[in-house]
Parts: structure tokens; C-alpha cells; sequence
């Protein structure tokens, strides 16, 4: 054969003869063995839909029992203590809301314990523990959420002895892991569910029961759903008792023509019918089967058992609606291929149609044209050969051509469109440009107008800044020498009160042991009075020197390594006589390990006492809590020291004021509480010399609490 003398005519005939030959023999081996396997076919769909349910549904219950399994673990969390037995429970319920979102059909998880392990883990009679989800949300996507869920439990002990309690009785009887029948749940969550459920146990003593509970309504509604044409469908059955457990349809439905069953658990195959085979059916695991019930209609049906339940999965169908479906199948396969050819032989004549000849008249014209562009183009001709080499090799010429052409075309435009593009961008800067240009030389010419006016204003404001300078560093002089004659004065005056308080002081001392001595006792009272008020000048006195000492800086410091722990202690002790006068108690609340620190001993031991003296003074008949420990921050060792009174506490007015020196929080005429208003201000100024501060929190009414933080090592150097 020349090929080179076929046509596509030529090829699509030979093709369409091959094809059509190639189907009919299809056809017919096709039809030959489809009527072989018919009958083994026409059952597979029940046999399979059994299978695969009762595989799943064993899947489900495996993972029941593996959940199970899991919930007694969970119970080593009360053994182990980890936390206060409401936290432990909070815990343990989350774990178990937890493990509830991956299956659907797994309604709720409890845990039970028999009431001397609620006793030992509670203090309680009993203690069930239940999380189930919530029915409400079965049809939303909140249903499986852990967070959704409902977490319940009971101290009652009713469950514990209740033989009626067959999913907390069963596992007290026997050690291995229980499967409960399906029961409704009137105590607890109100519904149908069946259980799978363990002991727990330790030497042979029963102390509980965990268990997950599946429910009915979902584990059934696969099978109750399963539709098999018309007549066809799918139930559950107990095997042990024979009992239908799922229902078969609702009312007016034609699958209750195969069993009259609109609710669960209302037929006992073994008793209430009289048909034998169902016990066969039910304990064996059966392909397929030809039975007839008891309104004589014919059924096909196909069982298994599950692995982990007594129950067996049992699908069904009129044999007449199966074989119908199946001789209606054969007849579509055949009537497809028939149709599928004439479509073919259909297809193959359009093509010839719009295809072939088109080609064919085009070829003859694109020669034509490419030849003799100004010739009448010629007829088509019958016989021509090999029309679509040809006109490939034509029109890939003239696509060349034409490629090319557009390509050069297509730069000429985009070139052009560029440049008139930029020449319209150049144009409007230019104009922008001139706009600016003119704005600015206005501007130009208000400046210099604005600038000879400034300079006559800054030359003034140069002699005003000038003659304040000179007033600011006179009034300063000014200042820094009353501030040092004051200090050196007061310094001066300080030193010399001091010695004739100290006499004063002592005799006062004297005078109490003669009196004594002499037995004129009543005369010590106002010994006593002016002893203390020779003390109390005594104190404003080291205060004022100790200020003026300050602000004259001429305050030294004395570093010391010492331990902080005896400091405190001797500071309590030295302070416990001014607490009593106030019926207030000290608290103390100190790190275990507080270690040594490098400061001024005395300063420390001095801020200390000024400040619960403070909170002494400001309080009565409540408590005083010291605070010390230790932080590091920024690589830098801190020691802190927090002072806490329960007494009238400070506006933020008040706390405003509150270190400024010769300064009271209460300043009116009628105040009540003492003092001169130097003891905080001496105490700010000794903890920044040591490079630390003080600060405070307070609330009018409810006390307030001073801060003192000092670094744990000053180093001598650089603090003076």
C-alpha cells in the first residue's frame, strides 16, 4: 500500500471499519461473561455492605476498650498526688473530655470509685466522675469539642451497692473488661447507650470502675439508614437472645414488609416468629441466603458477626427487586455499546462534514493565493492526496511571515507609544518645574524681608538672654552660700545642743534610781516625762545634723560585711517596745537564705527603724509585716526590705510630699500624729548614698507599704 497516496477520507473509513468491529466482538465476549457471572454479582452489594459495617463497627468498639484501657490510667493521677484534689479532678476530667472528641458514636467516659477510696481521695462517701457530650449539639460541629462537653460528678455511694447498676456491678464481679448491654440511663445522662467497662483492682481488691459509654443513637444510625433499593436495608440482632435490636423502618415505609419492627428492641426473632432459620443466620457468618418470611415473600439476605459484641449485622433485599436491578444493568450495558458505536459512526461522518472537505478547498486556496496572489482561485478537485502535509507545510510559511510582520509591528507600537508617553511626562514636569520656579522666587523674596527682621530680633533677645545669665549665676552664688551657712550652722548648733540633752538625759536616769532608793515613787512619773521628751529632742536634734550633714555633703559612709538575718533580729528587738505601747505585732517574713551584704551598718539598721517606727506610729492594734529577700537584676544583687502597716494609709497628695524635708503629710493646725519631717527624708537620702531608693504604695484607709531596695555590695569607691 502507498501511503503517501491516502487521504484523510481514505484513513477515517479504515478506522471507523476497525473500530466497528473491534465493538461488536467486545459486545459479544462481554455479554457471554456478564450472564456467567450474574448470579454471584447480584448479591456482592449486601454481602460487602455487611462486611465493611461490621468491620467498622468492631473498629469502634476496639477503640472503646483501648479508651478504656487509657481511663484506667488516668486514675494513677489521684495515687500520685500531684495537686489539691479539686485541681486533680479538674485534671483528670479534661483528659477524659480529651479522648471523647475522636469517635462519634463515644458518648461519655466515668470513673467510680468504691467509698473508701473516695474517702481516701476525697474525704468523701462516694465519688463518680462523669464528662459526656452535650445531645443538644449531636447535628453541629461543637459536638465532639472537648471544650463543649459536660463535666459532672457525685458524692453519693447509691451506684456502689446497687445491683441494678449493671455497668458498675458487672466489673465488681469479674476482673476483665465488660461489655453492658444496652440499657437507658435514668440516674445520670438520660439515655439509650450501651457500656464497655473494667475493674480496677490492686491485690485482688476491687476499688473502682472505668468505662466509656457508646450511644445508641449514633452506633445504630448507619445501619438503620442503609437503604437497598426499595425493599432492601440493614438491622442489628442480638445472637444470644435473638433480640432485633434496631428498627427497621419507620411507619409506611416497604422495608417493614420484610419485619414489622418501628422500634428498637420490640421483636424476638427466636421466639416471636415462627421461622428456624433466623438462629442459623444469626450465629453464622452467611454470603448470601434465599429465605421467605412469614407473608411468603421472597428475601435475599447476607449476616456477620461482630468480633467484639453478640450481635450480628444482617442485610436484606427482595430477590425479585435484586434480580430485577441486575437484568436492568445487562440491558443498559448492551444498549450503551450500541449507542456508543452509532455515536462513533455519527462523529466520523461530521468530521467528514466539517472537516475533510473544508480542508481539502482551503488547501487549494492557499496555494493558489501563495502562487498567483491576483489568479481566480481554482475549484477543488477530486482524488487529491495528503491534504494536511501540505497544508501544514503552507500555512507554517505564511505564519512565519505573519509572525514575523506583527513582532516588528507590535515594537513599533509599544516604541511609539513610549516615547509620546515620556515626551507627555517631560512636557508636565516642565510646566510643574516653571510653577515651583515662580512659587520659590516669591518665597525667596519674603525670606530676605522675614530675615532682616529676625536678626534685629535675635540680636535683642542675645542682650536680654545675656543680662538673665548674669542674674541666674548671681542669685545662684547667692543661694550656695546660704544653703552652706545654713548647713554649717545648723551643724554647729546640733552639736551643741547635743551635749546638755545627754546630761539632761543622764541626770534624769539619776534622779529615777535616788527617788527609787528613797521610796518617793511618785515622783518617777514625771521623771519619766522628762526623759522622754529630753529623748525625743534628742532624736530631732541627731536629725537635724544628720540633714545638714546631707546637704552640706559631708556625709561619710562606713562599709561593712555583715549578715543580714542578726540585723534584723536586733532591730525587732529593739523596736518591740514602741509595738506594745500600740498593742501592734510584728510580723516577719525573711528568705531562708539571706546571705551577707557590704553597706553602712548603722545606716541600714537606722532607715529601718525609722521606718517601722513609722508604721508603728501610724497604726494600733493591727499587724506589721517585714518582708526581706534577695533579687538579681541586670547582673546586679539586690536586697529588699518591704515594711507593711494595716494603718490610715496616704492620698496621693500626701505621698507627693512625703520625703521633702520639714514636711508633715498632715499639716493642719489639729493634726494628730507627731513628729518633725525628717525621719523619711534622712532615711531617702541615706538609701541613695548607698545607691539604692525607697518607694511607696498606699491607699487612704487601708495602710500602706515602704520599699527600701539597696544593693547587696557598695563598693566604697565609687560611692564616695
Amino acid at each position: 500500500m502507498n501511503l503517501n497516496a491516502l487521504s484523510i477520507k481514505s484513513i477515517l473509513l479504515i478506522f471507523i471499519a476497525i473500530i466497528t468491529l473491534i465493538l461488536i466482538f467486545s459486545i459479544v465476549i462481554f455479554v457471554s461473561k456478564y450472564s456467567q457471572l450474574q448470579n454471584q454479582l447480584a448479591y456482592s452489594q449486601l454481602q460487602q455492605s455487611v462486611e465493611k459495617l461490621a468491620l467498622q463497627l468492631d473498629r469502634e468498639i476496639g477503640l472503646a476498650q483501648q479508651n478504656v484501657s487509657r481511663l484506667k490510667g488516668y486514675v494513677s493521677i489521684l495515687e500520685k498526688n500531684f495537686g489539691e484534689a479539686d485541681e486533680n479532678v479538674a485534671f483528670l476530667q479534661n483528659m477524659m473530655a480529651e479522648d471523647l472528641q475522636f469517635e462519634n458514636n463515644h458518648y461519655s467516659n466515668y470513673i467510680a470509685l468504691e467509698p473508701f477510696k473516695a474517702r481516701q481521695y476525697f474525704n468523701q462517701q462516694g465519688k463518680l466522675l462523669l464528662v459526656h457530650k452535650n445531645p443538644s449539639l449531636r447535628d453541629s460541629d461543637r459536638y465532639n469539642k472537648p471544650q463543649h462537653m459536660l463535666q459532672k460528678y457525685w458524692t453519693e455511694q447509691s451506684y456502689a451497692n446497687d445491683p441494678r447498676k449493671s455497668w458498675y456491678y458487672l466489673s465488681k464481679q469479674n476482673q476483665g473488661l465488660q461489655i453492658i448491654p444496652i440499657y437507658f440511663d435514668t440516674d445520670y445522662t438520660k439515655m439509650s447507650i450501651f457500656s464497655i467497662s473494667q475493674g480496677l483492682y490492686r491485690d485482688q481488691v476491687f476499688e473502682g470502675v472505668v468505662g466509656i459509654s457508646i450511644l445508641v443513637d449514633t452506633f445504630f444510625e448507619e445501619v438503620e439508614n442503609k437503604i437497598f433499593g426499595d425493599t432492601g436495608g440493614m438491622f442489628l440482632a442480638d445472637n444470644q437472645k435473638g433480640i432485633l435490636l434496631s428498627k427497621i423502618g419507620k411507619t409506611g415505609s416497604p422495608k417493614l414488609l420484610f419485619l414489622n419492627a418501628t422500634e428498637r428492641e420490640s421483636l424476638g426473632l427466636y421466639s416471636n416468629l415462627n421461622q428456624s432459620f433466623w438462629k442459623d443466620i444469626l450465629n453464622q457468618d452467611i454470603p448470601y441466603r434465599t429465605i421467605k418470611n412469614d407473608k411468603e415473600i421472597l428475601y435475599t439476605l447476607s449476616s456477620k458477626k461482630l468480633q467484639t459484641l453478640p450481635w450480628t449485622v444482617v442485610s436484606y433485599q427482595q430477590t425479585a427487586e435484586l434480580k430485577k436491578d441486575k437484568k436492568f444493568g445487562t440491558f443498559f450495558i448492551t444498549t450503551g455499546f450500541i449507542v456508543i458505536l452509532i455515536m462513533l459512526i455519527l462523529i466520523i461522518l461530521i468530521l467528514f462534514k466539517i472537516l475533510v472537505f473544508p480542508l481539502s478547498k482551503l488547501l487549494q486556496m492557499a496555494k493558489t493565493v501563495i502562487a498567483q496572489p491576483s489568479k481566480t482561485l481554482p475549484k477543488l478537485q477530486d482524488n487529491v492526496a495528503i491534504e494536511i502535509r501540505h497544508l501544514t507545510e503552507v500555512f507554517t510559511q505564511m505564519a512565519t511571515k505573519l509572525i514575523k510582520i506583527n513582532s516588528e509591528r507590535t515594537k513599533c507600537i509599544k516604541l511609539l507609544q513610549a516615547s509620546r508617553l515620556a515626551h507627555t511626562e517631560q512636557t508636565q514636569q516642565i510646566e510643574e518645574y516653571k510653577g515651583k520656579f515662580a512659587k520659590t522666587e516669591v518665597e525667596i523674596k519674603n525670606f530676605h524681608a522675614k530675615n532682616q527682621e529676625t536678626r534685629l530680633q535675635i540680636q535683642k533677645a542675645r542682650v536680654e538672654v545675656q543680662k538673665h545669665k548674669l542674674e541666674a549665676q548671681r542669685a545662684k552664688l547667692q543661694s550656695k552660700a546660704a544653703s552652706q551657712t545654713k548647713a554649717q550652722f545648723l551643724a554647729n548648733m546640733s552639736h551643741e545642743l547635743r551635749t546638755p540633752m545627754n546630761a539632761i538625759i543622764g541626770y534624769t536616769e539619776i534622779l529615777q534610781e535616788d527617788i527609787q532608793d528613797r521610796g518617793q515613787d511618785y515622783l518617777i512619773p514625771d521623771l519619766q516625762k522628762i526623759h522622754g521628751a529630753s529623748y525625743h529632742l534628742l532624736e530631732l536634734i541627731n536629725n537635724l545634723f544628720d540633714m545638714s550633714k546631707i546637704e552640706s555633703s559631708q556625709m561619710d559612709l562606713y562599709i561593712d560585711t555583715f549578715d543580714i538575718a542578726p540585723i534584723i533580729q536586733d532591730v525587732v528587738t529593739t523596736i518591740t517596745p514602741l509595738l506594745e505601747k500600740q498593742s501592734n505585732l510584728l510580723k516577719l517574713n525573711c528568705d531562708d537564705a539571706l546571705g551577707t551584704m557590704s553597706a553602712d551598718l548603722s545606716k541600714v539598721r537606722q532607715n529601718l527603724l525609722n521606718l517601722l517606727s513609722n508604721a508603728n506610729k501610724f497604726s494600733k492594734k493591727s499587724t506589721i509585716l517585714l518582708t526581706v529577700k534577695r533579687e538579681t537584676e541586670e547582673g546586679i544583687d539586690w536586697v529588699l526590705f518591704h515594711i507593711t502597716d494595716q494603718g490610715i494609709g496616704m492620698t496621693q497628695a500626701q505621698i507627693k510630699k512625703l520625703f521633702q524635708a520639714f514636711t508633715q503629710v498632715d499639716a493642719s493646725p489639729t493634726r494628730k500624729y507627731g513628729g518633725s519631717g525628717l525621719g523619711l527624708a534622712i532615711t531617702k537620702q541615706f538609701c541613695q548614698l548607698m545607691g539604692g531608693d525607697i518607694s511607696v504604695e498606699s491607699k487612704f484607709g487601708y495602710g500602706s507599704t515602704f520599699t527600701m531596695r539597696l544593693p547587696a555590695h557598695i563598693d566604697p569607691v565609687e560611692n564616695s
